[in-house]
């Protein structure tokens, strides 16, 4: 190993120098390296004690936010539990029905049925729970609503429409505009009564205060309305603070009392789709609609926004279609298809910090099984269901105000039911996090109602099981059969029962470990500076100052052992460094009594990638 006259070697912007060390009385160069640990936690814990902020957030920020679950409910405060038990309704000979549902609909008559269409039949729930075909077969239907008490069945093509005063014998009409496509229970234009208002694909609308048969007291339907042009189908009607809108796959309309024809939301002319305003519900003052692949609020006259359940949620990779809307007093319901799985959401919009933010509960899974429709009936006043199409049959759940104290809920027993929390990333991306237990806090557990901890780490896809099944209830602290090393991580908890009746429920959820921080190396030197041409103050001076100011990273080695800035011989020698902000600082170096201070150069050199 050669040995320079030198100490250190720089090579700053492709300029290369060696230098001297300061040394004091003793001959000691003024020279240190110090290994600085940075800011870390220790120890390193994740918490997580409610989830009522709903799923969406892929970086853990928000203390009420998860990433995504399954067939959970995160909707009561402080708690997490299995999602409804899915009920899925056969017909009288439990099989299924001739085709997938299309519409559901509740007749109020003294007979209250519960209603469901096919594109082959119209079928309804008799009081063995199952559906009935109805005496009369009514194929293609497109939409059914009640009028005075009467059921009005909307029939594809140009074949009449029917209506019911039971749900089980239909009567076709014969009044002479009897085409109908779709229909709307509302006040006339004039807002004196309420008529039946209908359409006629591609763009006729009009109404009648009777959609009898001419014998049974109909009345002829008044000259159609034209809302925008043909080349595009009416999708559905419905009222916006008694104005009355007609959604179309280009747009939305609003007809007023005196005939005239208002185009809205001109914008989806750009964005036509089949499935605009497919789905509408009301909701607590506002209408919700479907929108191309997702979902729109309107809150005024002419004023709307996307909104739903994977709305700003890309940082968590989902997708899909809207399949399904519905609401009640409290919640709105969205059947989302993301492709191969559907999901049925339940969200409500709350005041949060000052802001409005909305809360989405991945509630139901559907799993393959196609959704088309969804509609919410009260069976009784304490008997609230919602239904759902679920392929060739139906199925509903129960809608409970507070599921764990209402002896009428279900909930879903299929062992497919998890919540996965947001990823953890600690002080630093980098760094590497080992966790060695958890602590959880739990309710109604048992040996046929667990809970299981999971998680993925890293760039993995696969929960990898923590622990065994936790079983014990209270506050229950278990130690990892492995510790968990990773960069990055997310908790996962899979809860499972046996009984329908009851839910395991987890309040606290908290993973203990460490971080291990990178150590930064820092090289602290006082260089000499003078009169000698390679010591002079102006040069040197000039020449540290580059390296605060270079964008490249700067070639540091050590001289006295036998280090080098050159490339070669591989391996190399020398390490990359940069200046230290505050760097380089001009000092005196204080001397023995009767000596002249020397004049010296402070520098710190922090190391990259040092481990």
């Amino acid at each position: 190993m050669s040995v320079s006259s030198h100490d250190h070697e720089l090579n700053i912007g492709g300029t290369i120098k060696r230098i001297d060390l300061v040394r004091d009385s003793t001959g000691r160069a003024m020279y240190t390296v110090v290994e600085e640990i940075p800011r870390y936690q220790n120890p390193f814990e994740f918490t997580q004690q409610n989830w009522i902020g709903g799923h969406g957030q892929a970086d853990f920020a928000d203390g009420e936010v998860y990433f995504e679950g399954q067939a959970i409910d995160t909707t009561q405060e402080g708690r997490v539990f299995l999602g409804p038990l899915k009920t899925e309704v056969l017909d009288t000979a439990s099989s299924t029905l001739d085709s997938a549902p299309v519409c559901f609909c509740w007749l109020p008559a003294a007979t209250a049925r519960w209603l469901c269409a096919t594109s082959g039949k119209i079928y309804w729930l008799n009081n063995s729970a199952l559906w009935q075909a109805a005496t009369t077969t009514v194929a293609n239907v497109l939409d059914i609503k009640v009028f005075n008490g009467i059921a009005y069945a909307a029939v594809a093509g140009t074949t009449k429409y029917y209506y019911s005063t039971d749900g089980n014998t239909w009567t076709q009409t014969d009044l002479t505009d009897g085409i109908a496509h779709g229909f709307l229970a509302a006040p006339n234009s004039l807002g004196t009564a309420t008529v039946l208002w209908k359409w006629k694909n591609p763009n006729e609308l009009s109404n009648t205060t009777d959609g009898h048969t001419v014998a049974g007291g109909g009345v002829q339907w008044t000259s159609p309305a034209y809302i925008g042009d043909t080349s595009v189908n009416i999708q559905n009607l419905f009222l916006l603070s008694d104005n009355l809108m007609i959604g179309k796959k280009d747009g939305l309309y609003n007809y007023d009392s005196y005939g005239g024809v208002h185009p809205l939301l001109s914008e989806l002319k750009t964005n036509q789709s089949s499935q605009n305003f497919k789905y509408v519900t009301d909701w607590q003052g506002a209408k919700y609609f479907s929108l191309v692949s997702g979902m729109g609020e309107i809150v005024g006259y002419n004023s709307y926004e996307p909104m739903g359940p994977l709305q700003y949620c890309e940082d968590i990779a989902k997708a899909g279609s809207l399949v399904g809307l519905a609401a009640d007093k409290d919640w709105v319901y969205v059947a989302v298809d993301e492709g191969t799985n559907t999901h049925i959401y339940k969200g409500r919009e709350v005041s949060k910090g000052g802001t409005l933010r909305w809360q989405w509960c991945p509630w139901v899974f559907c799993g393959t099984t196609a959704v088309a429709t969804m509609a919410i009936a009260q069976h009784s006043d304490t008997d609230r269901r919602l239904w759902f199409g679920y392929g060739t049959h139906t199925a509903y759940v129960v809608l409970s105000d507070n599921p764990t104290a209402d002896s009428a809920a279900r909930f879903d027993t299929s062992n497919t039911n998890w919540i996965r929390m947001s990823y953890i990333y600690g002080t630093n991306r980098q760094w590497d996090k080992l966790f060695q237990s958890i602590i959880t806090e739990t309710k109604g557990c048992s040996s046929t109602q667990t809970v299981t901890p999971k998680y993925r780490a890293n760039t993995s896809t696969a929960a990898t099981t923590l622990t065994a099944a936790i079983i014990t209830n209270g506050t229950v602290k278990t130690y990892l059969t492995a510790v968990v090393s990773c960069k990055r991580i997310q908790f996962q908890l899979d809860l499972y029962t046996t009984n329908s009746t009851l839910t395991p429920e987890v309040s606290y959820f908290n993973a203990r470990g460490f971080e291990e921080p990178t150590v930064v190396r820092v090289h602290e030197a006082v260089y000499a500076v003078g009169d000698t041409p390679s010591r002079r103050v102006d040069t040197l001076r000039t020449y540290l100052r580059g390296a605060r100011s270079s964008t490249a990273l700067v070639r540091f080695a050590d001289l006295r052992y036998g280090d080098s800035v050159a490339d070669a011989p591989t391996p190399v020698t020398y390490a990359w460094v940069f200046m230290q902000p505050g760097y380089p600082q001009e000092v005196e170096v204080t001397r023995e009594k009767g000596r002249e201070p020397e004049l010296g150069i402070k520098c710190r050199w922090q190391e990259v990638d040092y481990t």
